[in-house]
């Protein structure tokens, strides 16, 4: 039952915990065959351990040749946390509500290259295109997850569809569990693992919901394209807007339009407008009325990211510009003693996508308009003087990162528990197999068949050498001689050891017989269970 407990966390820290109870258990095991008048518990505690790390060993070579078989059947087991991390709807104040966290989204290792800048980490999640004037959602189809298909008939429309140039981006995600089937890469990231789903719109998904840590390997390119041609049925799925509602947004956006030449210059004029007046980046805006692009356009003028992500796919669709919100994270922190990065709940992010002639699908991010420093330098630098920032999590080693030496233990644990979980929880059946080839060459049934029964001989090896290094000292060891030599001379006068009796009660029947014996029958009796 204590192995249960791994079905919820893999950690370090729980690893030790049940390695440690596992020691207390055998000790208490120890000590309840044993008489309680002799308990010795350092003894006891030494025992136990020696036992524990005794098994070590074996425990690790069955841990590293034991073939991964798949269970005959699985049951999900649900976060008590409806929702971890970004969602497939946006309204206002949901991803300000995850600046609050400091708990970890992911991981993230590059492979034989620097990574991209810090405001070039836009780690893509969904593409939000359906506004029904207050949430922005995912447009779904009849399936849970309109559009994902399988990687083996995707590869060819990924490369038909996008225009790659720029070094290739080789790195692998560790996922921390989401309750979602949703990930998240870089830029319209191309999926290497195979159990993996992408839809039409470069969203990546996991073969089903992500209810444990999950790793994967993507690649990216610095620089590309996608849809240079915008199908009919995907331009109207882009400009679609509610028939009434914000007026004023309306206005403005035609307004501004009829002042610049292109598509581009008037999405740059947006972004001068944000620039230009007095907006302001927060967690805690005021509350919008009913024509919220109005309100917060023309009233409040402050917001997170996704006031002014949802405000900008408004203003662009309003005079036929095709655009779209992405929600994922921007930004990471960087781990020296590992050459890692680290993504964290309140690196939630929402940005925007827009269409133009002749250069498919551009980013624009209106958030870094208003506050430069969130995404040049993070969400720390942007927000440090915000009371909300974290406020979830007052006393997160991440609140506490500006104290140096708290800062470089904090990532010194943090390295130990990514090692940890890309060495020993992520050994699954690819990497094993890996192992076997290098080990025993091309990998048949014959040869897991043979590994078993060599396994299996192991155990019985290991278990016999212990038994048999274990009996003789208790058969031969003085006390037991001398047990057995009482019981032989007390046969003489009629008081031998019945079968079936125990030793408790042959000392009580002795006693009572002969109580000049009682002194002698209560040491050696005492002695004889404690070896026993």
């Amino acid at each position: 039952m204590l192995m249960v407990a791994f079905l919820y966390s893999q950690s370090v820290v729980s690893t030790v915990y049940i390695a440690f109870v596992v020691m207390v258990i055998t000790g208490a095991m120890i000590a309840l065959n044993r008489s309680s008048q002799l308990v010795d518990t350092p003894g006891t505690a030494r025992l136990a351990l020696k036992i524990t790390l005794q098994a070590l060993p074996l425990t690790v070579v069955l841990f590293m040749l034991f073939p991964r078989i798949a269970p005959l059947w699985a049951v999900p087991i649900q976060s008590s946390v409806n929702s971890t991390g970004v969602t497939d709807e946006m309204s206002p104040g949901d991803i300000s509500q995850l600046g609050r966290s400091a708990d970890l989204a992911f991981r993230v290792q590059f492979e034989n290259a620097l990574p991209p800048l810090h405001e070039d980490l836009y780690w893509r999640g969904l593409v939000l295109d359906n506004f029904d004037g207050e949430t922005w959602r995912r447009t779904r189809s009849n399936s849970s997850y309109s559009n994902a298909t399988r990687l083996a008939n995707f590869r060819l429309d990924w490369e038909d569809r996008i225009r790659i140039a720029g070094d290739a981006l080789h790195y692998n995600v560790i996922l921390e569990a989401t309750q979602q089937p949703w990930i998240y890469g870089l830029h319209l990231a191309q999926p290497v693992s195979q159990n993996l789903l992408q839809s039409r719109n470069f969203e990546i998904f996991n073969n089903g919901l992500t209810t444990q840590r999950l790793s994967y390997d993507l690649t990216s390119y610095r620089d590309n394209r996608t849809d240079m041609i915008l199908l009919g049925s995907q331009q109207r799925r882009n400009l679609r807007l509610p028939e009434e509602g914000n007026p004023q947004s309306r206005e403005f956006a035609r307004q501004l339009r009829a002042s610049v030449a292109t598509d581009r210059d008037y999405a740059y004029a947006v972004l001068a407008h944000f620039q230009q007046n007095e907006y302001f980046y927060t967690l805690n805006p005021e509350l919008l009325g009913d024509d919220r692009i109005d309100d917060f356009l023309f009233n409040t003028l402050e917001g997170f990211c996704e006031h002014y992500a949802s405000t900008f796919a408004f203003l662009m669709r309003a005079v036929g510009v095709p655009s779209r919100v992405v929600v994922g994270y921007q930004g990471a922190e960087y781990n020296r003693f590992e050459d890692y990065m680290m993504v964290y709940q309140y690196n939630a992010h929402a940005w925007n996508e827009i269409w133009l002639e002749g250069e498919g699908w551009v980013r624009f991010d209106p958030t870094g308009a208003v506050s430069p420093e969130r995404i040049e330098l993070g969400v720390e630098e942007a927000l440090r003087n915000d009371p909300a920032f974290l406020e979830e999590s007052l006393f997160s080693a991440v609140r506490l990162g500006g104290v140096g030496w708290i800062n470089s233990l904090r990532l010194r644990l943090d390295a130990i528990e990514y090692e940890w979980n890309r060495r020993v929880v992520n050994y699954e059946e690819d990497i094993q197999f890996e192992l076997f080839e290098r080990l025993f060459g091309e990998v048949t049934e014959q040869k897991v068949l043979l590994l078993l029964i060599g396994l299996a001989g192991l155990v019985i090896v290991v278990v016999g050498f212990t038994v048999i290094r274990i009996e003789p000292r208790s058969k031969y060891s003085p006390v037991v001689k001398a047990y057995q030599g009482v019981g032989r001379e007390l046969e003489k006068i009629d008081l031998g050891r019945r079968q079936g009796e125990g030793p408790l009660d042959y000392r009580d029947r002795v006693i009572d017989a002969r109580p000049e014996l009682k002194e002698l029958m209560t040491q050696l009796t005492e002695l004889y269970i404690s070896l026993s």
